[in-house]
């Protein structure tokens, strides 16, 4: 099977990418944005053609939300506009197409959100995502789109990796402070990679709701980190509003996986356990890189 991956220095494809070189049955291709932009036309229809992937996976996009809000017309241009050419010449060339969309589409009412519940569209980037399923499904009805929890994984080096982040922080702080009324669901992004690839195998289009299993606050989120660090740096609990934001993001961001129930499909195992294994991947990383 051929496999285009967009995206390719990011932390999830990152992941993805180190799993199938894992395997010889795949063809891989992974692109960055200086191989491959997007938003460029004849980018993507050159790439397609020439390679022309069984599957494509999509999780390309601008993802700071807040820079998203300050700058709409670039937040469509690379979620929304880019995801409909990545699209049109998926089907145009005959390639099935995964695309990641997010877990920031719904409210701030405190409870899990399914495919099947009514999205809420707060921020820019929320919209730029959704739209970008949108195209998708118009241009190819038998993708399969994933909305994925809080993401952590990748390398060291990923500026966006949220755990190390946090590692760092507690080396130069008696205190952190993280937030108990923001809610969500951490997901580590090898095992979204392993469970889109079984989406894949077994023909499995269609919305996906795909978190680690269980939910959990900033604050908890944050004390757990550290805690498989061995760390004793005290997290305070703090309000969301200790933190200016230009973009209303929801208050709850918790994924009910309702479709891969209905699939029959095995869940991801607990968060908690998701970030003992990623910790225990970090310190080895950490050790190689003294």
């Amino acid at each position: 099977m051929k496999i285009l991956v967009t995206g390719a220095k990011g932390m999830f494809a990152s992941d993805l990418l180190g799993f199938l070189d894992e395997h010889d049955s795949y063809d891989v291709m992974g692109l960055d944005r200086a191989s491959l932009d997007i938003t460029n036309r004849e980018s993507v229809k050159n790439v397609i053609k020439d390679y022309r992937p069984d599957v494509i996976i999509h999780p390309a996009a601008q993802t700071n939300v807040d820079y998203c809000e300050q700058n709409p017309e670039e937040a469509y241009s690379v979620n929304t506009f880019g995801t409909s050419l990545v699209a049109f010449y998926a089907r145009k060339y005959g390639a099935n197409l995964v695309y990641l969309s997010s877990c920031g589409l719904f409210g701030d009412e405190v409870k899990a959100y399914s495919e099947y519940d009514k999205v809420v569209l707060k921020s820019g980037y929320a919209r730029s995502k959704y739209l970008g399923e949108k195209a998708v499904t118009q241009q190819c009805p038998e993708a399969i789109i994933i909305r994925p929890g809080w993401l952590f994984g990748g390398t060291i080096n990923h500026p966006k990796n949220f755990v190390y982040k946090r590692y760092l922080e507690a080396q130069t702080k008696d205190f952190m402070e993280s937030t108990v009324d923001k809610w969500g669901c951490p997901t580590y992004t090898l095992d979204l990679a392993k469970k889109i690839i079984e989406l894949i195998e077994t023909d499995s289009f269609g919305l996906y709701h795909i978190t680690n299993e269980g939910s959990t606050t900033r604050f908890d989120y944050v004390t757990e980190i550290l805690k498989n660090f061995g760390l004793k740096t005290e997290v305070v609990p703090v309000d969301s509003s200790k933190f200016l934001r230009s973009a209303p993001v929801p208050d709850c961001e918790i994924l009910d996986n309702m479709n891969l129930r209905l699939s029959g499909l095995q869940p991801l195992q607990s968060w908690k356990q998701a970030i003992k294994e990623y910790v225990n991947r970090i310190q080895t990383e950490i050790s190689q890189d003294l």
